[in-house]
């Protein structure tokens, strides 16, 4: 606390103007800092609100991006389910094929052996008939 000399009739007038004058100078300083302080406080405000829209902005996006993720996903398994079904039904055609091919081939050698029997038969037949012809030549000349 300031203590004033005392003179007569009062205080010095000069000091006490003095003492104003100081603390005029202080009240324009602290008033200048608060006016900063409250502008800067306004921008910080003004900063925390666009950060708050931007984080909501990018929640959004995260979640967007992530439901996407999940509908690929989704797609993907789907696609692959299709595809093995696709790959199962091919397979099951391609076997069925090959036992048709496998069964018309075994015919096919079953009838060769049935021709080739029979080949074999009539040329024997022919043979005996034949030798049966050289033996009746061979009676005729003696």
């Amino acid at each position: 606390m300031k203590r004033f000399n005392v003179v007569s009739n009062g205080y010095d007038i000069s000091e006490v103007n003095r003492f104003i004058d100081v603390v005029i100078n202080r009240l324009d300083k602290l008033n200048k800092e608060n006016e900063h302080y409250i502008k800067e406080i306004a921008d910080l405000k003004e900063q925390l609100e666009e950060n708050k829209r931007v984080d909501e902005k990018l929640s959004k996006a995260i979640i967007a991006a992530q439901e996407t993720s999940d509908r690929m996903k989704q797609l993907a398994k789907e696609e692959a389910t299709l595809i093995i079904d696709d790959a199962k039904r091919n397979a099951n055609a391609i076997v069925h094929e090959a036992l048709v091919e496998a069964s018309k081939t075994e015919n096919e050698a079953a009838l060769l052996r049935k021709n080739i029997t029979v080949y074999k038969n009539r040329v024997k037949n022919i043979l005996k008939s034949q030798l049966e012809i050289a033996e009746d030549l061979d009676k005729l000349e003696l």
